[in-house]
C-alpha cells in the first residue's frame, strides 16, 4: 500500500467482543459455602445479552458450577484470552464473574494497604487438591498480574464485571442472600501462592503492581485498575455486600426467570438494554445506575450495596477504546508521509510513548455517530515528540502510513506514563528556579519520565534553601533511602553529571529481559567465609564457608534480605545455573547510599569457556574461581541502615559491562567518559536476578 492510498475498511458488522463468563451456584464444599441460587442464571443472562447484540456465542467461554474450578478459571485466562490468536489488538474483552467473594489476611511479603487480600471463590474453594494442598480462592494479586499481561498482549479494552462481595461476612434472609462466604478453618495464605503462574507471565511490574496494592481506589480493591489495564464494574465497595434477590421482586421484561437474581446484574442488564452503545460511556452508565436504583433498593430493603465503576478510562464508550461523544475528540493533521500532529501534550498527561488510536467512519460520507463503537482503531500512533500543548505522532508499524480522511479523529488509548523509564518527581519550586531549570533541561535526552504525582516514582527532587534534596527509591515501593543535598554552588555541568549517574543507576537496575529465559533457573547464595589454615602451601589466604545462605528465601520470593554490617567479616557467593545454557555471569552491587555500582565478579576474558556451565555452580571469593572475597559494611559510617542490591547478570557470551560500573557521583563528578552507557547489542541469551538487601548494625550480645 502506498502512502497516498486511503485506508480501506475491513470492518465486520459483527461486534468483535470476546469474553470469559463464570457463574457458580454450587460449591464442592457446600458445608462451608452454601449454594447460591442466582449466580448461574445471572451469567447466562449476561451471555444472552451479548448474543442478542450479534456476538457469536463461540466468542465466549462459559464456566458454570463444577466446570468453574480454580485451575479452569486460571487456564481460561491464559488459553482463551491471553494466548488466543483470534483476539486482535484492542478487541473488546469482557470478563464476568458471579459467585462468592472473600477476603483473608495477606501474607507478610504481599504489601497491601490494609493487610487483607480479596479473592473470588472458584467451585473447588476450600477443598484439598491431589497433592494434599488447600485450594484457596483466586487472590486479587493473581488477577492483577493476569489482567496486566492480557492488556499487554491484547490492549486495554477490557471490562471486568464482578457480581460478588469483597468481604467474607455472611448475610442470609429468606428473600436475600449475600454473595460472600468465608472458610473459618482456611489455613493462612502462603506467600508463594500462584508464584509460578506470576513468574510464567513474564511481566516486569514489581513497582507497578506493588504500588497498585498499596494505593487502592476508594473501593479498596486491587481489582480497581490503578494502572490502565481495564475498567471495573463491581456490585459493591469493600464495605458493602453483593446480594441476590428473590424472583418475586423482579420487574417485568427482564431476561430469564430464575428464583433469585443478583441485584447488580439485574440493574446492569436493564441499563445496558436501554442505553445507546454508540454514545454511552462507562461514567454515564454508572451515573444512570446510581440515579435509577436507590429508590428501588430502598423499597426492596436492600442496603449496603453501592455499585462501582473504576478505571482511568471511564470516559470511553462501552466496550470500546473510543472516547464518548461528550468528550472532545482530538483533531489530527497529517503533516508529512510519516508524521501526524495533535493538539494535546504534556499538560494533558501525554508523554513520549503515549499511544493514540485513529478512528473515522466506515464510509467517508457517514457521520461520527455511525462508527461502530466496538471497532478497534484503524491505526495506532505513538507520541514521539511532546510539547506542553502539542505532540507529533508516528506510525511505528509502517514506513508508509496511509493518508487519512479529513474527518478522522484520535483518542488516547494508553498514556504509558508507567513505562520502563526512570520516574522522577520534581518540587514545583525547583521548576520555577531558572538555574535548576537549566540543569533539568539538560537531562531530557536521558530515559526519564517526569511525573506530576508524588507517588510510585524512582527519584524525587525537593527544594531546600536554594539547594536540592535528592532522594531515591530502593526497589521497595514508597520507601526512599537517605537524602543527599545537591549544592547550588556546584556548576550546572557538575550537577548534570551527578544526576545523569543517578538516572542511569536506576535505569539499569530496572532494566530486565521481560522474556526471562533462564531467570527461574538461576540461584545466588551469600556465604560468610573464614580463613582456613593452608599449612603454608599457599601464598594467598584460602577460605571456607560457615553457616547458611544469608539471602535465605529472598531470591525465590523477591523479598528484602537483612544483612548485618561488619567490617571484620568477609563473604563470598555461590552461583547456580539449572538451565541448559552455558553462561557468562557477572555480579554487580548497586549501593543506594552513594549511587555507586561495583563489580564483584566478571569472567576473566572473552576467550575462556563459559564459567557458569549448564547444571553447574560457581563459587566467588572461595574455591577454585580465583576471585577475592568481599566485605558487607556501611558506605557511610554514620548510617543506622543502608540499602543495596546484588545483581546477577548472565549472558550466552562474554560482554564488556564497563558501561554499568560507576564510582559514586556524589564524591567524584567524573564518569570517566563512559558516554551513553546503554547496552545496544545484547547476546542471544541474557537475563538477570536481583536480590534486595538492607544493612543493619550487628547486634552484639
Amino acid at each position: 500500500m502506498s502512502s497516498g492510498d486511503p485506508i480501506q475498511s475491513d470492518q465486520s458488522s459483527v461486534p468483535r467482543i470476546h469474553g470469559l463468563i463464570i457463574g457458580i451456584n454450587k460449591y464442592a464444599r457446600s458445608d462451608v459455602h452454601q449454594d447460591l441460587l442466582g449466580a448461574v442464571s445471572d451469567a447466562q443472562s449476561m451471555l444472552r445479552y451479548f448474543i442478542d447484540l450479534g456476538v457469536p456465542e463461540d466468542r465466549f467461554l462459559c464456566l458454570y458450577n463444577e466446570h468453574a474450578t480454580r485451575d479452569a478459571i486460571l487456564g481460561a485466562f491464559m488459553n482463551r484470552l491471553i494466548n488466543n490468536a483470534d483476539i486482535m489488538p484492542y478487541d473488546p474483552i469482557v470478563i464476568y464473574f458471579a459467585g462468592y467473594g472473600d477476603h483473608m489476611p495477606a501474607p507478610e511479603g504481599w504489601r497491601t494497604s490494609d493487610g487483607m487480600v480479596e479473592m473470588i471463590l472458584p467451585h473447588d474453594a476450600s477443598t484439598i487438591d491431589k497433592n494434599g494442598g488447600y485450594n484457596y480462592g483466586i487472590p486479587d494479586l493473581t488477577i492483577a498480574f493476569l489482567l496486566y499481561k492480557l492488556s499487554k498482549e491484547k490492549g486495554n479494552n477490557i471490562t471486568v464485571i464482578l457480581d460478588s462481595s469483597r468481604t467474607g461476612s455472611i448475610s442470609r434472609r429468606n428473600e436475600f442472600q449475600s454473595r460472600s462466604s468465608h472458610d473459618p478453618n482456611a489455613p493462612p495464605i502462603p506467600e508463594t501462592l500462584d508464584m509460578q503462574l506470576r513468574k510464567s507471565l513474564s511481566v516486569d511490574l514489581p513497582m507497578e503492581v506493588e504500588h497498585h496494592l498499596t494505593s487502592k481506589q476508594p473501593s479498596k480493591s486491587t481489582m480497581a485498575p490503578n494502572l490502565e489495564t481495564h475498567i471495573l464494574l463491581a456490585a459493591c465497595d469493600r464495605q458493602g455486600t453483593a446480594q441476590e434477590i428473590t424472583d418475586s421482586h423482579r420487574g417485568s421484561g427482564e431476561i430469564g426467570n430464575p428464583e433469585r437474581r443478583g441485584v447488580f446484574t439485574t440493574a446492569l442488564l436493564k441499563e445496558l438494554q436501554q442505553c445507546d452503545l454508540a454514545t454511552t460511556s462507562y461514567a454515564s452508565l454508572i451515573r444512570n445506575l446510581w440515579a435509577a436504583y436507590p429508590k428501588a433498593m430502598h423499597k426492596l430493603n436492600v442496603e449496603n450495596q453501592t455499585f462501582q465503576c473504576e478505571g482511568r478510562n471511564q470516559d470511553r464508550i462501552l466496550f470500546s477504546v473510543q472516547n464518548s461523544i461528550s468528550k472532545r475528540r482530538i483533531a489530527i493533521i497529517q503533516t508529512s508521509d510519516k508524521v501526524y500532529r495533535v493538539g494535546v501534550g504534556s499538560v494533558q498527561g501525554v508523554v513520549p510513548g503515549t499511544e493514540f488510536g485513529l478512528f473515522y467512519p466506515t464510509n467517508f460520507g457517514e457521520s461520527y455517530g455511525r462508527i461502530d463503537p466496538t471497532s478497534p482503531p484503524r491505526i495506532t500512533l505513538v507520541a514521539t515528540d511532546v510539547g506542553p500543548t502539542a505532540s507529533q505522532l508516528r506510525n511505528l508499524a509502517s514506513n508508509s502510513p496511509p493518508n487519512i480522511p479529513a474527518d478522522a479523529y484520535a483518542t488516547i488509548i494508553k498514556y504509558n506514563d508507567h513505562s520502563d523509564g526512570v520516574r522522577v518527581w520534581v518540587d514545583e519550586k525547583i521548576r520555577q528556579d531558572e538555574f535548576w531549570q537549566t540543569v533539568l533541561g539538560s537531562l531530557d535526552p536521558l530515559p526519564i519520565f517526569w511525573v506530576s504525582s508524588r507517588e510510585n516514582h524512582d527519584v524525587e527532587l525537593l527544594f531546600s534553601d536554594g539547594d536540592v534534596e535528592l532522594r531515591g527509591a530502593h526497589l521497595t515501593p514508597g520507601k526512599f533511602g537517605n537524602a543527599h543535598i545537591l549544592k547550588h554552588a556546584l556548576s550546572a555541568k557538575s550537577l548534570v553529571v551527578i544526576l545523569t549517574a543517578v538516572i542511569y543507576f536506576h535505569f539499569h537496575l530496572k532494566n530486565q529481559n521481560k522474556k526471562a529465559p533462564v531467570r527461574e533457573k538461576l540461584g545466588i547464595a551469600l556465604r560468610e567465609l573464614i580463613e582456613q589454615d593452608s599449612g603454608g602451601s599457599s601464598w594467598s589466604p584460602t577460605y571456607k564457608v560457615i553457616g547458611e545462605d544469608l539471602f535465605g528465601d529472598s531470591v525465590s520470593t523477591g523479598t528484602v534480605a537483612t544483612l548485618h554490617a561488619d567490617p571484620n567479616k568477609v563473604f563470598g557467593l555461590e552461583l547456580t545455573n539449572n538451565s541448559s545454557e552455558n553462561l557468562f555471569p557477572y555480579v554487580l552491587y548497586y549501593d543506594f547510599e552513594d549511587y555507586s555500582v561495583g563489580c564483584l565478579y566478571q569472567p576473566p576474558g572473552r576467550s575462556m569457556r563459559a564459567p557458569l556451565a549448564a547444571g553447574k555452580s560457581l563459587t566467588i571469593g572461595y574455591g577454585s574461581a580465583g576471585s577475592a572475597p568481599f566485605q558487607v559494611d556501611y558506605t557511610n559510617p554514620k548510617s543506622d541502615k543502608e540499602y543495596g542490591a546484588f545483581v546477577l547478570l548472565v549472558f550466552s557470551e562474554w560482554v564488556d559491562i564497563k558501561y554499568l560500573e560507576q564510582e559514586s557521583p556524589l564524591e567524584n563528578t567524573s564518569l570517566k567518559g563512559q558516554g551513553d552507557r546503554r547496552m545496544e547489542d545484547k547476546p542471544t541469551v541474557w537475563d538477570n536476578a536481583i536480590v534486595r538487601v538492607e544493612l543493619i548494625k550487628e547486634k552484639h550480645i
